[in-house]
């Protein structure tokens, strides 16, 4: 079987071409200038190959947007995370200084999840604060 190497072929670029080639090409995650022409190539000859160029470019821009939305979806899951682990250790610490008596927890419970559907998730530390503390604080927002 005959492997599939590739050949230097001299090309001419004009200079602005090559320094835009040499800012564009770490930045998205390719390896050297000549990997980036060759891509350019490719992308360029699937779009004179196709019937329909719009059909071409549907698909490229759908294989673009699924990649960009892996990667944020990566962030926004790392970040989760790590909120997730900060509430874990502020619910211990909190939890081994209360104590509860009946059925607090639950009414905890029941108002918090009132809390979080009446504010949509935007919840404030003083809020809670002046709520658990009426009496030494006052909210002037």
């Amino acid at each position: 079987m005959k492997e599939n190497k590739k050949e230097k072929v001299p090309i001419w670029m004009y200079p602005d071409m090559v320094k835009q080639v040499d800012a564009a090409y770490p930045l998205h995650e390719i390896s050297s200038r000549s990997e980036f022409v060759c891509k350019a190539v490719e992308f360029y000859l699937g779009f004179l190959q196709t019937e329909s160029s719009q059909e071409y470019i549907n698909k490229t821009t759908l294989a673009f947007l699924e990649n960009q939305l892996g990667k944020l979806e990566a962030r926004v899951c790392r970040q989760l995370f790590r909120m997730c682990v900060e509430q874990s250790m502020a619910a211990h610490l909190f939890a081994s200084q209360l104590r509860f008596k009946g059925d607090g927890m639950e009414a905890l419970r029941k108002k918090c999840v009132k809390d979080v559907k009446n504010t949509i998730g935007n919840i404030r530390f003083d809020g809670i604060y002046a709520y658990q503390h009426p009496n030494e604080y006052r909210n002037e927002c």
